[in-house]
Parts: C-alpha cells; structure tokens; sequence
C-alpha cells in the first residue's frame, strides 16, 4: 500500500506548477502520512524541494516549516556529514537553503548581484553577501545534491 500512497502523491505534487508545489505538499502530505515510510516521507519532501523555486521566500516559510517539522529527519538523508559542519549561503542568514562548498555560495551571490537578472535584482536591492556559520549534524533536516549544489537545509 505504501507504494501506491507514495506514487500517488508524487504524482499529484508535479502537476502543481514549480512556484507553488510546496502549497501542494503542505495541503497534501498530512493526508498521506499514515501510508509513508519515514524514506518514502523525507524522498517526496526532497524531491518537491529540489524542483521549487524561491522556498525561503517570506510566503513559503511557515508551510516549510510546517513540512520539515511533520517527522524527525532520518540519517539515511544525511549521509556522511560530520557532527559539525560549515555551511555556506549567499543572502540573509534567515534561509533554509544552504551549501557545502563555499564556491556555489559565491554563484549565487552572482547570480542574486546581477542587475540585469530582474527576478534577482530590484532598485532597491542591497548587495548580496556570504555568510559562513556552523552547524550541529541534528541542526540538518537533509541535504541534497539533485541541483548540483551540496545543499544543507536547516530552519533557521
């Protein structure tokens, strides 16, 4: 029965457009939870993440937050992380979204500084910075590599 439950709800996420997927997983996933698997649970969130866009967005906090605190993270998903580790982002400190190498950070920090990029950059945009802190393994909801981004994603 998982398997359906799990296909099923696949299924239905994708058909939501990339901006607003995480309004379908947050009206959807509390429906399915009694027929996920903790992997089958944390693969749909991973998988709905990696194809959004903008999740740290002010409009998609709270059902973030509401999502990634549904069940405890699982260690499958954060495989070969040390106890501490150093993550990287470009942007305000407040983002869930976070990264390993401190060279993707700085191809956002481009990307988010580009004037000619308009859904990046407004006339009153401040300069995007990089921030580096340290987290603690249980602070790790997941990571991710589908982007090619080494991801850390943690609430803030």
């Amino acid at each position: 029965m998982s398997k359906n439950t799990f296909y099923e709800l696949s299924q239905c996420i994708l058909s939501y457009h990339d901006w607003i997927k995480v309004d379908g997983l947050w009206d959807l996933l509390p429906n399915y939870q009694k027929n996920l698997t903790d992997k089958e649970h944390w693969t749909i969130i991973i998988d709905t993440w990696s194809k959004s866009e903008h999740n740290s967005q002010i409009q998609n906090r709270e059902k973030w937050i509401d999502i990634l605190t549904m069940r405890e993270p699982i260690n499958f998903f954060k495989k070969n992380l040390n106890e501490n580790i150093k993550i990287y982002r470009a942007g305000s400190e407040d983002g869930f979204s976070w990264t390993l190498k401190k060279e993707i950070a700085l191809e956002f920090q481009q990307r988010y500084n580009n004037i000619v990029n308009p859904i990046y950059f407004s006339l009153n945009h401040k300069t995007v910075n990089i921030i580096e802190k340290e987290v603690k393994y249980e602070d790790v909801k997941f990571y991710n590599n589908l982007r090619g981004e080494d991801e850390i994603v943690i609430i803030p």
